[in-house]
């Protein structure tokens, strides 16, 4: 490069450098009309999910670089032709130089845009910046949470008589996995002693109906026809039977008992209500009378007292006798009957004898009723005669149904024989007994039972379980009784996790496994952490806050990839560890989360213990979770650490409620206490069943205690969701509707997911589109049809109401594409 080509080069440089800006003024020659000279201001309004921070980009660096300084266009011409001073290579170096500073600069200013980003929670993107920023708060993100629940044991043979064996603590049991999946890990905490019986055969108490309209009675009975009334009751005679109508033809059938006839009816006037066929009776009437009907009424409207055609001294006082005109009846009881003499002359009538010599009365001895409740008025203006049936006789003997589908209402089992439930838990505690419950189909169910003196199984529902049970449980149910509490996670013993110095402060060890498991505890959870340094116990905190210069305490925390980190204290704020080499020892155990084994596939012994022969659970555990993903500590952490574990605004409660074991989400609204006259608030919650209680305890140890606090389980919308899109052609279909799929329906980032849809959040078409719209190889959404059961909500806007969401499974997504 010539002289003069450094110093203009050199002026160039001076004269930007002195402008503090690598853009021009307004009066600067352009290269092109259309480049601007100027970098337009930095704006950035409130509540951007991304902030603008860029001086520049490559573009813009390259045209400010090559436009010309206001004192050189004065100059000759010197970029014109092919280069500087008609050296080609020249101009081609220096026009390279600026492109390479350009790009340098693009890269530095995109850089520095990023790291303004990641300072603030509501535009950082990167997976642990959102952690590190609450950290800095004081918030601790919720962290993996395993699952709990029972197993049943099943005793080997050599397991006899009253013989026990206590299960150590610590016992691991594995979970059968699926293709694709490894086993995971429960432990049984804390030691249990099971013995004889671990199981028992049970079906619900036999059924005289089963909740039907037919009755069984024994042998072939040739006696009731179709149309025959009957009565039904129990044998208690002071009962008021069920007034039946036979109303098909009897079928005999045949049994593994023998014969068995099924009898059809309706019930034309309910009575008593009937348990079993050993309590029951069916009566089929033995006899039947006329009205008196020579002369006058013998029966009016609303009458109690009722006259017969004859004498029928076999009716006595708490008889029931049944009316009859036509197709309609009714069962009376009788209050008295007695004999009465009628004159059935033209002049005389049922109760009044004619006097005088004309007409000549004639006589009639007859029996009178008098009736509990009067006959109604459909069989006296029914159009045809009455007539009364009495004299009742068996008709057969009742024969118990098979219950084979219980719902649980009757919450009673009896052991199908020769079996016996035991007389007390396996412990030898008298008292209820937490049993687990399954039947021939698979169904499961959890509750606590007690054994009455008649040797019957009383069950004791938990609120979490509704009845009646769906689905129904189909006999005969198992109960077993021999149940192990586990939970999930395998057990790291004596880690050595470091050694300590006294001479340094905050000294920070990482555990070789990960994620720690921490369980539920009460309301809120707690870690599996035990440690020990020099062979004394150190308590874990939630932080080094007002913790003495002495305490021997240490704080577990997590980072973005679940690694765990055991922090001690700087001298201050929690005791120094004390100098050693490897006298850091750590016991925990790693694993659980949200996906945790389903029902009957949690059955393998991680080891042989002598005397046990398998598990099973035929209910699944529960109560697991994820780590907060970083959109809930977006949300809940700020409002969080403003509570200071006190809630005030309802935003508090919903903040307090998110961060309860086992919740995916939560939404507070204010409510209205008419009784007390005074506010409330109603928190809605979604996720793990059974943690309602838990949630309310939390949200009562933190609020304010006159104001009333409702817990509500929110309610699930399934949407299903049709869709027609546009494709690029040649696009890969399978590939594409799987992007679909994860867009929509990924439990963590679809747009149906937990972390993206609030409780009584409303969702636009638009929502759905612009997700869509981003997956490589489609152009367009041709059609959508949101449908909530079996109506389509017409959009844009779809609103699930207060304390419901909207959900969508993959297998209630339609698709279907059209290329272009």
């Amino acid at each position: 490069m010539t002289q003069a080509s450094k110093s203009r080069a050199s002026n160039r440089a001076s004269s930007r450098a002195a402008k503090g800006s690598p853009t021009q003024a307004a009066t600067t020659t352009l290269i092109c009309p259309c480049d601007s000279n100027a970098a337009p201001a930095i704006s950035n309004l409130p509540g951007l999910e991304q902030i603008v921070f860029r001086a520049g980009d490559f573009n813009s660096f390259r045209t400010a670089l090559l436009t010309p300084l206001p004192e050189e266009v004065s100059l000759p011409p010197w970029n014109s032709g092919r280069g500087i001073d008609s050296d080609p290579s020249v101009i081609d170096l220096a026009v390279m130089m600026v492109e390479w500073f350009a790009f340098l600069a693009d890269i530095l200013t995109f850089y520095n845009q990023r790291i303004a980003n990641e300072d603030y929670l509501r535009t950082c993107i990167l997976p642990p910046t959102p952690a590190a920023l609450v950290n800095l708060l004081g918030y601790t993100p919720r962290p993996t949470i395993g699952a709990t629940g029972f197993v049943a044991a099943l005793l080997a043979p050599t397991v006899v008589g009253s013989q026990t064996i206590t299960l150590p603590d610590g016992l691991e049991f594995q979970s059968k996995p699926g293709p694709g999946q490894t086993p995971q890990s429960f432990e049984l905490h804390p030691a249990t002693t099971v013995g004889l019986p671990a199981r028992v055969a049970a079906t619900p108490p036999p059924s005289l109906l089963n909740g039907g309209s037919t009755l069984l009675l024994n042998g072939a009975v040739k006696s009731i026809t179709s149309g025959m009334q009957l009565l039904l009751s129990p044998r208690d005679t002071n009962a008021a039977p069920n007034l039946i109508t036979v109303s098909a033809l009897p079928a005999v059938q045949s049994t593994a008992k023998g014969k068995q006839t099924a009898v059809t009816f309706n019930v034309t006037q309910p009575g008593a209500a009937l348990t079993t066929a050993a309590t029951s009776r069916v009566l089929k009437a033995n006899q039947n009378a006329a009205l008196w009907t020579v002369n006058g009424a013998s029966i009016d409207p609303y009458a109690t007292t009722i006259q017969m055609a004859g004498l029928l001294r076999q009716i006595h006082s708490g008889d029931w006798v049944v009316f009859v005109a036509g197709a309609t009846a009714q069962a009376i009881q009788i209050a008295s009957a007695q004999d009465v003499l009628g004159d059935a002359s033209t002049a005389g009538g049922p109760t009044n004898v004619s006097a005088g010599p004309s007409p000549t009365p004639i006589p009639v001895l007859h029996t009178q009723l008098k009736l509990q409740s009067a006959v109604s008025s459909a069989i006296i203006y029914a159009g045809t005669s009455i007539s009364v049936l009495f004299g009742w006789v068996e008709a057969g003997v009742l024969v118990d149904q098979p219950i084979s589908a219980w719902d649980g209402t009757s919450a009673n089992l009896q052991p199908v024989q020769p079996a016996s439930f035991p007389k007390t838990s396996p412990l030898g505690t008298p008292g209820a007994s937490p049993i687990l419950l399954a039947d021939s189909a698979g169904n499961g169910a959890q509750a606590s039972a007690t054994v009455g003196s008649n040797g019957s199984l009383s069950i004791n529902w938990p609120s979490t379980t509704p009845t009646p049970l769906n689905p129904t449980f189909t006999s005969p149910i198992t109960v077993y009784f021999d149940l192990l509490p586990v939970s999930a996670g395998k057990t790291v013993k004596n880690e050595i996790i470091g050694s300590g110095d006294s001479t340094q402060t905050g000294q920070s060890f990482k555990l070789a496994k990960s994620p720690v498991t921490y369980l539920a505890s009460g309301s809120t959870y707690a870690s599996t952490i035990a440690l020990t340094v020099n062979g004394l116990p150190w308590d874990e905190v939630p932080s080094f806050y007002g913790q003495s210069a002495s305490a021997r305490v240490f704080v577990a925390r997590q980072d973005a990839n679940q690694n765990t980190y055991i922090d001690f204290g700087d001298g201050v704020n929690g005791a120094l560890l004390p100098t050693g080499t490897h006298n850091i020892v750590a016991t925990y155990r790693y694993g659980g989360g949200a996906s945790s084994p389903a029902a009957n596939k949690l059955t393998v012994p991680a080891k042989s213990f002598p005397g046990l022969q398998s598990v099973v659970n035929p209910v699944a555990v529960a109560g697991g979770s994820d780590p907060d993903p970083a959109s809930l500590i977006r949300q809940f952490a700020p409002r969080s650490v403003l509570t200071f574990g006190r809630a005030v605004s309802v935003f508090d409660y919903q903040a307090i409620a998110a961060g309860a074991p086992g919740v995916s989400m939560a939404s507070a609204q204010w409510s209205w206490d008419a009784a007390n006259q005074r506010a409330g608030v109603v928190v809605y919650f979604a996720g793990q069943p059974g943690i309602a209680a838990s949630v309310q305890a939390l949200l009562n140890a933190s609020g304010d205690p006159n104001r009333p606090v409702t817990v509500k389980s929110a309610t699930e919308i399934a949407v299903t969701l049709t869709l027609q899109l546009v494709v690029l052609a040649g696009v890969d279909i399978p590939t594409l509707e799987s992007a679909v799929v994860t867009s929509l329906c990924d439990p963590s980032t679809g747009v149906f997911s937990p972390p993206q849809i609030a409780i009584g959040q409303s969702l636009f078409d638009s929502n759905i589109e612009a997700a869509l719209q981003i997956i490589p190889g489609v152009i367009a959404v041709a059609a959508s049809t949101f449908t909530i059961g079996s109506s389509i909500d017409l959009g844009p806007l779809h609103i699930p109401g207060e304390g419901c969401f909207f959900s969508l499974a993959p297998v209630d997504l339609m698709l279907s594409t059209e290329t272009r």
